[in-house]
C-alpha cells in the first residue's frame, strides 16, 4: 500500500513538472514577442535617456566603461538617469528597437536615445548617386509606423511631432575595428567633460543667396536672442577668418552633399574638413544629404554602409570642440506654423536648455539628424 502511494505521488509530481514547463514556455514566448530586446528586470524610479549599443560593440568592456563614465557625468550635471540597452544580432531591427523605445517612453519621462555603432539597423531617408541618408523619424515619433509615411525610397518628409531626441554616433563602416572603437571611446570622453566655458557669445550663419529666399528671415529672427553674424555669399577669406574665432553656434546653409556645402554662387565651398578647425560646441549644416554618407552602392532603396571618406557626421570624432551637430533641413519653411530646427529649437538652446529638450514636442518637417551629445547645454 505504501509502495503504491509512493508511485502515485511520483507520477503526479512528473505531471505537475511537465505542466509547469509548458506554462513557462508559453510565458517566455509571449514575453519574447512583446519585448524583442531583453529589458532589465530592475525598474528604475526615473529614466531620461537610453543608450543602444550595437552588436559590434555591446560586449566591449572599454567602450562600456566610457559610456558608463558619460552616464555618471550627465547625472551629476543635469540629474538625468540613463540605461544601456545592448542590441544582439538577432534583435538588430529598427522596428524592434522602436518597440523598446516606445515601451520605455510609455513608462518614463524619456527624453533622448543615443544609437551607438554604425551596425545598428537604421531606417532609410534617402538613397541617390552613392549618397546614403539615415532617418531617425521612426524612433523620434511615438505611435508606430502609422504616424509617419514611408516608401521604397525611405521615410517620407511630412510634418510630424518629435517626441524625443534621437542622436547617432556612427563611425565609418570601412575603418578597422580598433580605430572605430577608439573613436567612440574618445567621443564619450569628450562628452563627459561637461565643459561650461562655452558661453553664449555669437552665432554665425553663412549661406548662399541661391537658396535663402525664405530662410534668411528665419535666421535673422534669432538675432534677438544672441549676437548673430549673418554672412550672405561669404568669400573663402571670410570663412577662413571666421574659423579662427570662437562661436556658440556655427551654421552653414547651401547646396550640399555629405562632404560639404556650396555657400556662394561663385563656387565657394565649405568642406566638412573645415569643421575640425571650428571653435564651437554646436555645428549645423543645411542641405541635401548633409546628414548622410558615401557608399559603394547606388540607388538600391536600402541604407548601405558608409565608406572611408570625408563627410560631416565623422567630424564628431575628429573635432576637439564640437559636442553636437544638427544636420539636415534646418530651416525648411512654407508652412503657416514653425516646422524647422532654427525656428523651434535654436531659441530654447540659446536659453540654456539641452539639445534634447529643445527638440521634444516640436513640429518638424524633414529629417534633421542629431549627431553627438543630446545632453549638451549652455551655462546661463
Amino acid at each position: 500500500m505504501e509502495k503504491r502511494l509512493y508511485t502515485t505521488v511520483a507520477i503526479l509530481g512528473v505531471i505537475l513538472l511537465f505542466l509547469s514547463l509548458q506554462i513557462l514556455s508559453v510565458h517566455t514566448q509571449t514575453t519574447a514577442s512583446e519585448n524583442p530586446i531583453d529589458i532589465s528586470e530592475e525598474v528604475p524610479e526615473s529614466l531620461d535617456m537610453l543608450l543602444f549599443i550595437s552588436p559590434q560593440y555591446s560586449k566591449d568592456i572599454e567602450i562600456l566603461d566610457a559610456v558608463n563614465n558619460y552616464i555618471e557625468s550627465v547625472q551629476k550635471d543635469i540629474g538625468w538617469n540613463s540605461e544601456i540597452i545592448p542590441v544582439t544580432t538577432e534583435e538588430n531591427d529598427y522596428l524592434k528597437i522602436d518597440l523598446i523605445i516606445e515601451h520605455y517612453y510609455n513608462s518614463y519621462d524619456l527624453k533622448a536615445c543615443i544609437m551607438v555603432g554604425e551596425d545598428i539597423n537604421t531606417p532609410l531617408a534617402g538613397d541617390s548617386d552613392y549618397q546614403e541618408k539615415p532617418s531617425t523619424i521612426p524612433w523620434s515619433t511615438i505611435g508606430g509606423p502609422q504616424v509617419y509615411d514611408s516608401s521604397d525610397q525611405g521615410v517620407v518628409c511630412k510634418p510630424y511631432t518629435t517626441k524625443l531626441c534621437i542622436s547617432l554616433l556612427f563611425p565609418t563602416q570601412t575603418l578597422d575595428f580598433q580605430t572605430k572603437k577608439s573613436q567612440l571611446i574618445s567621443a564619450f570622453k569628450k562628452f563627459s567633460e561637461r565643459r561650461h566655458d562655452f558661453e553664449l557669445e555669437k552665432v554665425l550663419v553663412a549661406e548662399s543667396s541661391d537658396i535663402n529666399v525664405n530662410s534668411k528671415d528665419i535666421y535673422q529672427n534669432i538675432d534677438a536672442n544672441t549676437d548673430l553674424i549673418y554672412l550672405e555669399n561669404p568669400t573663402d577669406s571670410e570663412i577662413f577668418s571666421f574659423t579662427k574665432s570662437p562661436y556658440s553656434i556655427f551654421l552653414i546653409h547651401g547646396h550640399s552633399n555629405p562632404s560639404g556645402t556650396l555657400i556662394n554662387r561663385e563656387n565657394v565651398w565649405f568642406s566638412a574638413n573645415n569643421v575640425d578647425e571650428l571653435n564651437t560646441p554646436i555645428f549645423g549644416a543645411d542641405g541635401c544629404y548633409v546628414n548622410g554618407w558615401w557608399s559603394q552602392c547606388q540607388d538600391n532603396d536600402k541604407l548601405d554602409s558608409s565608406i572611408n571618406g570625408t563627410y560631416y557626421a565623422t567630424k564628431i570624432f575628429s573635432s576637439e570642440n564640437i559636442r553636437v551637430m544638427a544636420l539636415g533641413l534646418l530651416s525648411q519653411n512654407g508652412y503657416s506654423y514653425p516646422v524647422s530646427f532654427i525656428e523651434n529649437s535654436l531659441p530654447d538652446i540659446l536659453e540654456g536648455k539641452t539639445v534634447a529638450e529643445s527638440i521634444i514636442n516640436k513640429n518638424c518637417l524633414g529629417d534633421t539628424v542629431i549627431i553627438g551629445d543630446p545632453t549638451f547645454h549652455f551655462t546661463q
